[in-house]
């Protein structure tokens, strides 16, 4: 498990990969970081070579990890005192995980001269949870290192984004998790559309199995060409085409991001950009009249209420509510 970690922070994020080793030898890391890129795409794997790389005991002459030793293996098993990592616990990292982070970050390092904490899932921390962590990011503490992870930054506090480094975190190469994808069986028509909701293969099964995404692919399909329309029914399909297909909180948020992707793919439809990989092939024809017949405002404005779904959502507001009301927005402003 060790060597596959960093193989996959190697070839998932070779710039990355490089440049933090780079770091732990010049012993340039900072305080904080936020890791901010899609599920799958390297970012634990490259906080854990990190966190490797400053304890292994045989690491390379590029300051690589082994990935054999006893002090490598045992981060991985989380094992190691000094290395705190925390992932949420359900829904979201709850209150009792968070006070464990703020007692061990008021310890000294055990075994080393560093502690560094790992933390996954940074958008489901509550603003309360949020705000208590901001005070050592803040006040930063000799030999701490924080990684926050996160698959959407824009639910970050804007005051935690400000204080931390934000590495963006490039997708894996649509070709490379396209070949994964095919080994799997997965079908060419639902690639696109998986690539930009996740770089995980784990996650691409799951989304995949009993052919949900190939359904989710059809119900949008059939709400936006409502909406290209101007047809109301679309206010209607959401309850009887998209609410069963989105039973809790995880599948009602990969909805939400389709329908994001969705109308960001119409907007560049309407700027015609060359060569463009269709997520959703079926409604290339509704995309070009919505692109023709709607201005570059009132475009620019549904992409932007779509964004604000997720945060909506993350806010515990009610999921039909969500698509019901950018719904209307949308009728609203295609009719103008």
């Amino acid at each position: 498990m060790t060597k596959t970690t960093i193989n996959e922070a190697q070839e998932k994020q070779p710039k990355l990969y490089s440049h933090f080793l780079h770091l732990v030898q010049q012993t340039r890391l900072s305080h904080a970081y936020l890791f901010a890129g899609l599920a799958g795409c390297g970012k634990k794997a490259v906080a854990q070579v990190v966190a490797m790389a400053l304890f292994c005991e045989n690491p390379g002459a590029d300051g690589a990890p082994c990935g054999e030793c006893t002090e490598c293996q045992r981060i991985l098993a989380g094992d190691n005192p000094d290395v705190v990592m925390v992932a949420p616990d359900g829904q979201r990292i709850k209150v009792d995980q968070v006070r464990y982070i703020k007692d061990e970050f008021a310890k000294s390092p055990v075994e080393g001269n560093m502690k560094i904490f790992i933390i996954e899932g940074a958008d489901t921390l509550t603003t309360n949870a949020a705000n208590s962590l901001l005070k050592f990011i803040e006040e930063p503490v000799a030999n701490r290192v924080i990684f926050l992870l996160t698959t959407n930054k824009s639910l970050i506090l804007p005051t935690i984004i400000s204080r931390t480094q934000l590495v963006e975190f490039s997708p894996v190469p649509a070709d490379v998790f396209a070949t994964e994808l095919a080994s799997e069986g997965i079908s060419q028509k639902q690639t696109v559309l998986l690539s930009q909701l996740t770089n995980s293969l784990e996650q691409a099964k799951l989304l995949t199995t009993d052919d949900w995404l190939g359904h989710l692919q059809h119900e949008l399909a059939r709400w936006f060409a409502q909406l290209a329309k101007r047809d109301a029914t679309a206010f209607v399909t959401v309850q009887t085409g998209l609410m069963p297909l989105g039973p809790d909180r995880d599948k009602q948020g990969i909805i939400l991001d389709a329908i994001i992707i969705l109308w960001q793919t119409t907007l560049m439809v309407k700027y015609q950009q060359p060569n463009l990989d269709q997520p959703f092939p079926d409604s290339q024809a509704d995309m070009e009249a919505v692109a023709q017949s709607i201005t570059q405002q009132d475009l620019l404005a549904i992409v932007t209420q779509a964004l604000a779904t997720k945060k909506a959502l993350n806010g515990n507001m009610n999921f039909q509510s969500i698509v019901e009301t950018l719904s209307l927005s949308a009728l609203d402003d295609l009719a103008e």
